[in-house]
């Protein structure tokens, strides 16, 4: 086991002496490519206990490729962290922070030791470096930018100090070096940097960040007029910039839909270019993903929008984040149709506080089948919910009405029963009265019959009628032999005060 083994190790460190049992030379002999995966498993603690059994282990444990993921603990002593940096197997290092601290119990670091650690840097092949509460004015530019300028990704954080020298050198070098690919900065003042390098160094990243960040007039004019004609530049984030409504509408649309994402917060834009930016991507954009996160205005910046327009813009995305925009009922209810379709890229909707328009239950179902979770997709769980209960309700009173409408037949079926059982009594009653009724209706003697008849007037209505010689029955009777039937019928009708039966 992994236990036995370190444990094995362990004792061979302590003994310093080189009596190995069978299972270490088995172990040794392996390939080597099989023991560097085994090692790979193994803890950072335990792989500095394994470099110290012998030099073939050393090798192994120490191969950079195994400490590629170690993560610097902060906070760490500047000789210390200058120490850790110099060894070699940290050469492949991916990610390391740097962080001097805010109170004076921080982290202090001196200038020599904040350039040595620069200078180890340059050793080091780094795909992410991040800064924060750290003063970099002690480095001179041309080694900064070119520690810098061979990291894939650089974020400066809160509270980074550097110079405006150090920062025109920075941006002036990244497209040269070329290894940069994404650039996120706060509170970093552009203003010193000439129009023309910034548009290249930023056009020249796959991703830039920039958060309460100074900009003079016409950079931010530059960047978009060469990101609307080509660019590299896939991720755009964009914070507290107040300037953007002077970029024309038609220069922004392009270049905003020459990206893949976009994160504009906090700042402005006109109806104009929001009108320019949906047209654009309803028609050709390789937007996937778009965050507009600043207020709205009046009148509303999306309501010169046509809905079939916006809906085909915002269901060609993967990700959609309006949570301040106000949509009419009919751009909501095209957009939700959209979303339901089976050609609709989106996963994840938030359209704030809009207000979920009467759409079917099918559509809102299909929509939150798609969509991941957030406060908007709780919004319309409310909204399903609201139609089940409106549902639940007016069946309620459907059914309610339905039973009202039961008893009341209920009731005139019971009132029929007693009137048919009323009339079927005076109709046994006038029957029995008038014994000769029957001998007299099976005569011929139409005077007789008139005369029996007549007493009953006041309570039936006769009618006596003779049969015509084209019925079969009159056909029949009179070539029969044996039936001989009478060729005249009595009508008769009984009548009392709300009903008329037939005989």
């Amino acid at each position: 086991t992994d236990t036995c083994f370190m444990s094995v190790i362990e004792l061979s460190v302590k003994k310093h002496h080189r009596e190995m049992d069978y299972n270490y030379f088995e172990f040794e002999n392996l390939p080597t490519e099989i023991i560097f995966k085994i090692l790979d498993y193994v803890p950072y603690k335990d792989l500095s206990i394994i470099s110290m059994v012998s030099r073939t282990f050393y090798l192994l444990a120490t191969d950079p490729l195994l400490w590629k993921s170690y993560e610097v603990c902060y906070p760490t002593e500047p000789e210390k962290l200058i120490s850790i940096l110099n060894l070699n197997r940290f050469r492949k290092l991916e990610t390391l922070h740097l962080f001097q601290g805010r109170t004076c119990s921080d982290v202090r670091m001196s200038s020599q030791q904040t350039c040595d650690i620069f200078e180890s840097l340059e050793n080091i092949e780094l795909n992410l470096l991040t800064i924060q509460h750290f003063d970099l004015t002690s480095v001179s530019s041309s080694q900064l930018a070119r520690v810098l300028c061979n990291i894939k990704s650089v974020s400066f954080n809160h509270a980074v100090k550097i110079s405006d020298e150090q920062v025109v050198t920075i941006i002036e070098d990244m497209p040269k070096h070329g290894n940069m690919k994404a650039f996120q900065v706060e509170e970093l003042d552009f203003s010193k940097v000439e129009r023309k390098s910034l548009s290249r160094a930023v056009n020249s990243l796959n991703s830039f960040n920039s958060y309460y960040c100074d900009f003079s007039p016409g950079q931010f004019e530059e960047i978009f007029e060469e990101m609307a004609v080509k660019t590299n530049l896939k991720d755009l984030s964009l914070f507290n910039k107040e300037d953007l409504e002077k970029i024309s509408p038609t220069t922004i649309s392009k270049a905003f839909n020459n990206l893949e994402r976009l994160y504009v917060g906090q700042c402005r834009l006109s109806a104009e270019q929001m009108f320019g930016i949906f047209i654009e991507m309803s028609q050709k954009s390789n937007l996937t993903k778009i965050n507009l996160v600043f207020k709205d205005s009046f009148p509303y910046l999306l309501s010169s929008i046509p809905s079939d327009v916006l809906s085909k813009s915002l269901n060609s995305l993967q990700e959609i984040v309006l949570p301040f925009f106000k949509l009419s009922s009919t751009q909501m209810k095209d957009t939700l149709e959209g979303v339901a379709a089976s050609t609709s890229n989106v996963k994840h909707l938030d359209l704030g506080a809009n207000i979920v328009p009467d759409v079917s239950l099918d559509v809102l179902k299909k929509v939150m089948f798609k969509l991941e979770p957030n406060e908007f997709k709780f919004n319309l769980q409310g909204k399903i919910l609201e139609i089940y209960e409106e549902t639940i309700l007016s069946l309620r009173q459907e059914l309610m009405e339905k039973e009202v409408k039961q008893v009341a037949l209920r009731v005139e079926q019971v009132k029929l029963k007693a009137e048919s059982k009323i009339v079927r009594s005076k109709i046994v009653n006038v029957l029995t009265e008038n014994k000769l009724l029957k001998s007299f209706l099976m005569s011929s003697d139409l005077s007789k019959v008139k005369l029996v008849l007549g007493r009953l007037a006041g309570r039936v209505q006769v009618k006596i009628v003779k049969r015509s010689k084209f019925s079969s029955s009159y056909r029949f009777s009179a070539k029969s032999r044996i039936v001989k039937k009478s060729n005249v019928f009595v009508k008769m009708k009984y009548l009392s005060n709300s009903h008329v039966c037939k005989l």
